[in-house]
């Protein structure tokens, strides 16, 4: 006897191995008269595993907050599984798979904490 073999439902937002997960093109953010960020585009294809790497003040860290939404760029645009994401809220990233880590290093974790006498 077969068992009746159900196709596999589409979930909304599903992209192949190969096509565009993120998009950011033409992303700035300032913060007053700082422009942490101008012009930055990228893309990331599902599959893909990248990296964001610069020196210390560069906009490592404010573009992951961009992508996250956490900050929300005043110029360009962020498409993630096809869709605009210009004002996307953090826990909406997060829910939607888009989600960040925060890097600790060893030796922080072996200090045992401080005393005073």
């Amino acid at each position: 006897m077969k068992a009746d073999v159900k196709p596999k439902p589409v979930i909304s937002g599903e992209v192949e191995t190969g096509s565009v997960l993120l998009a950011v093109e033409n992303v700035s953010l300032s913060f007053g008269g700082v422009k942490a960020i101008r012009g930055v585009s990228f893309d990331i294809r599902k599959g893909e595993i990248r990296a964001i790497i610069g020196p210390n003040g560069a906009g490592k860290t404010s573009m992951l907050n961009v992508i996250n939404g956490f900050y929300h760029p005043q110029g360009g645009t962020i498409t993630y599984k096809g869709k605009g994401r210009h004002e996307m809220r953090p826990y909406l990233a997060a829910k939607g798979g888009i989600a960040r880590t925060f890097q600790t290093s060893p030796s922080s974790r072996a200090c045992p904490p401080s005393t005073t006498s």
